[in-house]
């Protein structure tokens, strides 16, 4: 994969080194093959609720 490296300063080719303690096949991290500077590409998710939010109040009860 090519990505611009930081480092370099140019688009250098990236690739996954071998990761033991990630539960996965593969590593989330990617490496520049050219000085080894390192970048994590994950999916960014966010879960939203987009429902209405509602506020629920107390009344103070008057003492009639």
């Amino acid at each position: 994969m090519e990505l611009h490296c930081d480092t370099c300063a140019r688009v250098r080719i990236f690739e996954q080194p071998a990761c033991a303690d990630h539960p996965r096949a593969s590593c989330p991290d990617w490496a520049c093959t050219a000085c080894g500077a390192a970048i994590v590409i994950t999916p960014v998710i966010l879960l939203m609720d987009r429902r209405p939010r509602v506020l629920l109040r107390r009344t103070a009860r008057r003492a009639a």
